[in-house]
């Protein structure tokens, strides 16, 4: 874009600076969504009992197993959700308040011994 500037002199407009203010509106949204995360605590593979010989368990206990560790979490008492198991691949279907939720069940049902695989078929519940 020309313009006349004082004097009549002809010379180009500078663009304007929004690269900062971009920069820092994408840091601030990193930074707030990775405090979510920071809140829940890690999940760890439940050990096998001492004296056991370790196999693979059917699919009614993989079931069993990851509704009693999902409903053991307090950050999930939230969740409406269902658990299915077939050939030990874990389906998880239903709704829950936030996405950093459904990662933490998806988390603590592939922690359950036993569990080949999780499909996720969770959402997250609109008001």
């Amino acid at each position: 874009m020309t313009t006349i500037i004082a004097g009549g002199y002809e010379g180009v407009r500078a663009p304007r600076k929004r690269a900062p203010s971009l920069i820092a509106a994408a840091l601030l949204a990193f930074t707030a969504a990775a405090s979510v995360y920071a809140q829940l605590p890690p999940v760890a593979p439940l050990p096998a009992p001492n004296g056991t010989l370790t196999q693979s368990p059917d699919d009614e206990t993989i079931n069993a197993k990851v509704k009693s560790a999902i409903a053991a979490d307090p950050a999930l008492k939230d969740m409406e959700l269902t658990v299915d198991t077939t050939d030990a691949v874990v389906t998880l279907n239903g709704t829950a308040p936030a996405s950093d939720q459904i990662a933490r069940a998806v988390a603590i049902a592939r922690a359950v011994a036993g569990v080949k695989s999780v499909t996720n078929i969770l959402a997250v519940k609109t008001s």
